[in-house]
């Protein structure tokens, strides 16, 4: 059709329509499709990754140590050598259950919910470092029945040490998983991450008045609000919490899943919901560690060990973010008998980041103990 004032091609506006109809519906739906698939994967990752352990023979059992204490076991089939992992403080043993399957195929692999964290039993006034480094051994004693290969992920990881340090017939090879070595040590706890994160804001839930009209009584739903990261996401922050707190009141037997943040960020909070604070409050107040030489505990270990160093940085305000420094990681591989370190380009939770490397150093450790 030809339009008689400009001379130009005019289209019928019924053969127009469709032909931008077309891709920008197309461009919608593939929109929706990528968010739906993006939220899906955010809420359901940790419940895939559980089913698959299980359908590689991971099961849970319930165990009580000499102390009474009653702990939560993931045990995978008797496939080789026994392996124990220790999950950091907030977290549990589903934490590992992305690298379960393929350490099951060449291990007898056991990950255990240590006290006041998953199902386990909750033991206040118990939650210092020799304690629960005792019910592990009891674990490994009479559960395991033997010696193990340990690893052991942030606070794990100083667990893993203390036993291997303490008891070297317990453990045959030693993997620590970016533990908080040396910046855990009461003068430095207080510019830790793990302080500003998860110890102070456990602490200030502990000290609510019980009878106050507004105390909260989640764990997770103050966490959510109170954390070291939640800042970071700047104007957003308010409406993260609100979305959290209402999942909290809706779903109170679930873990905390956000489909709107990837499974790292999920992470950070995914055990909260069976958390003890005052696991967290004895780091507040230092009773944890106590007055554990953290150096001499190093030093002491004699399994075959790897060291693994994940990023870090220090903030502006003097906060580390993160488990140790550079100097930290050459201390301490200074200090290692038989160990060696390794830096690895990821987060603090390098197994559930990189599982595949992380069943690498498993393996290799497991050489090495041979």
């Amino acid at each position: 059709m030809r339009d008689d004032s400009t001379g130009r091609h005019r289209f019928p506006q019924a053969l127009l329509a469709p032909a931008l109809l077309v891709p920008v519906a197309a461009v919608t739906a593939a929109a929706a499709a990528a968010l739906g698939g993006y939220a899906w994967n955010n809420s359901t990752y940790a419940d895939r990754e559980v089913a698959r352990a299980r359908r590689f023979g991971v099961t849970e059992v319930r165990w009580s140590t000499a102390a009474g204490t009653e702990l939560n076991v993931a045990v995978g089939p008797d496939n080789g050598p026994p392996v124990l992992l220790l999950h950091g403080q907030g977290a549990a043993w589903q934490s590992y259950a992305r690298v379960l399957p393929d350490l099951a195929r060449n291990f007898h692999v056991h990950a255990v919910d240590i006290a006041g964290h998953g199902r386990s039993a909750r033991t206040p006034g118990r939650y210092r470092i020799d304690a629960i480094s005792g019910e592990i051994i009891d674990l490994i004693d009479r559960f395991i029945g033997g010696p193990v290969l340990l690893s052991g992920h942030s606070s794990g990881g100083l667990i893993a040490a203390r036993i291997a340090a303490s008891t070297p017939d317990r453990v045959r090879g030693l993997l620590l998983e970016d533990p908080p070595l040396f910046s855990t040590d009461p003068d430095r706890m207080p510019r830790q991450f793990n302080y500003v994160d998860l110890a102070r804001p456990a602490h200030e839930f502990l000290a609510q008045d019980p009878l106050a009209p507004d105390t909260v009584t989640d764990f997770a739903s103050w966490y959510i609000a109170h954390n070291g990261w939640i800042g970071y996401f700047g104007s957003g922050r308010d409406g993260i919490v609100r979305y959290a707190q209402r999942y909290r009141r809706i779903h109170p037997d679930r873990p905390l899943r956000l489909w709107f943040l990837p499974p790292t960020a999920n992470e950070a909070f995914a055990g909260m919901h069976r958390f003890d604070p005052e696991f967290a409050d004895a780091f507040y107040d230092g009773t944890w560690v106590g007055d554990l030489d953290q150096a001499a505990m190093v030093g002491a270990i004699e399994a075959p060990t790897i060291l693994v160093h994940a990023d870090w940085r220090v903030t502006d305000a003097g906060i580390l973010e993160g488990a140790m420094t550079d100097d930290d990681a050459e201390r301490a591989g200074g200090l290692l008998r038989r160990g060696r370190v390794v830096r690895v380009a990821t987060g603090h939770g390098f197994h559930f980041e990189n599982p595949r490397r992380f069943v690498e150093l498993v393996r290799e450790v497991a050489i090495r103990a041979a």
